[in-house]
């Protein structure tokens, strides 16, 4: 498993994780699974990207970049 991140600038960041273990294959088994969002509203951390994909309960890859801040 690798997981990372840093900040691109004073304002967003970024995190990428690969081949994490999702969950144990006795709960069950994901087979296939993606997410691919853009989220342009303006709330705690966004707007931010991200990108998921799941095979047989591992996460092959999963990249976001977000905001850094908190919004009220």
């Amino acid at each position: 498993m690798f997981s990372g991140g840093g900040k691109i600038n004073m304002d967003y960041g970024w995190e990428l994780t690969l081949f994490k273990q999702v969950r144990q294959f006795s709960d069950g088994v994901t087979f296939f699974e993606e997410k691919l969002n853009w989220d342009r509203y303006k709330a705690d951390h966004s707007p931010k990207v991200e990108a998921h994909l799941v095979v047989l309960n591992f996460t092959v890859i999963e990249f976001t970049v977000y905001y850094l801040h908190h919004r009220n």
